[in-house]
C-alpha cells in the first residue's frame, strides 16, 4: 500500500496541477491541515475519490463537515495497521481560526482509538520533536506529545513548521515532518507486511 502525504499548500495552484497527474499513483493521499480557501479545498478534493485531508490552523472548525475528512476518524489499512487523523493546532500568536487549546487537544485525542498499530496524521507537530521554529523557540504541542508517549503510535507525520522536515524518533513511534507542499515535496509511506517505509517524495 503507498500513501503519500502532503501539507501547508496554502492555495498553491501547482500543487492541484501535480495530484490531477499523479493522485492514481497512490492508494490514497492525505493532505495534513492548511490547505487553503474553501473554495481551494473543494477543487483539490474533486480531483480523485483516494485524497483524504484533515484540517489545520488555518481552516475553519465547519470545514471537518466537508467529504473526506479524517479529522478524529480511524481508517483500517493493510496488515492490522490504521490511520487516525487530527487536526487544527494548539494555540499560536496569529489568532487562526483552527487553533484548540492544550486541554481541548488531549481530551479529544484521548478519546481516540490510537494504539500501537497507528498511523497518526496530523496537522500540528508534538513539541520538542521536529517542531523548532527558531531561536530554541517549540511550536508543538505538549498534549499531542503526552498523547505520543502513551498510546505509541507505529508513526506520526505532521505539517505545520515550513521549514523543518524529516524523521526522528521519539521513543517507539517515529516523527516524520512531512515537506512544504508548496516546494512539491512529500512523504511517501509504503506499507508491506506490517512494515511501514517511509521515503521523502518529489511530486
Amino acid at each position: 500500500m503507498r500513501i503519500l502525504l502532503i501539507a501547508d499548500l496554502h492555495g498553491d495552484d501547482a500543487v492541484v496541477d501535480r495530484l490531477r497527474a499523479i493522485a492514481g499513483k497512490y492508494d490514497m493521499v492525505i493532505v495534513a491541515g492548511d490547505l487553503g480557501p474553501d473554495k481551494y479545498i473543494k477543487n483539490l478534493l474533486s480531483i480523485s475519490d483516494n485524497i483524504y485531508w484533515v484540517p489545520g490552523n488555518m481552516e475553519r472548525p465547519e470545514s471537518c463537515e466537508w467529504e473526506k475528512c479524517i479529522h478524529k476518524k480511524r481508517i483500517e489499512l493493510e496488515d492490522g495497521l490504521n490511520l487516525v487523523g487530527f487536526g487544527f493546532s494548539g494555540p499560536t500568536p496569529f489568532g487562526t481560526p483552527g487553533e484548540l487549546s492544550e486541554e481541548e487537544i488531549y481530551a479529544q485525542m484521548n478519546a481516540l482509538p490510537i494504539d500501537k498499530k497507528t498511523i497518526l496524521v496530523t496537522h500540528t507537530p508534538p513539541y520538542g520533536v521536529l517542531d523548532d521554529v527558531g531561536g530554541g523557540v517549540h511550536a508543538g504541542s505538549k498534549s499531542l506529545r503526552k498523547i505520543m508517549e502513551e498510546k505509541e503510535p507505529r508513526v506520526l507525520a505532521c505539517g505545520h513548521i515550513h521549514h523543518v522536515e524529516g524523521r526522528e524518533k521519539a521513543g517507539e513511534t517515529t516523527v516524520v515532518q512531512i515537506p512544504e507542499g508548496r516546494m512539491l515535496r512529500g512523504v511517501l509511506l509504503v506499507i508491506e507486511q506490517d512494515q511501514v517505509m517511509i521515503h521523502m517524495e518529489s511530486l
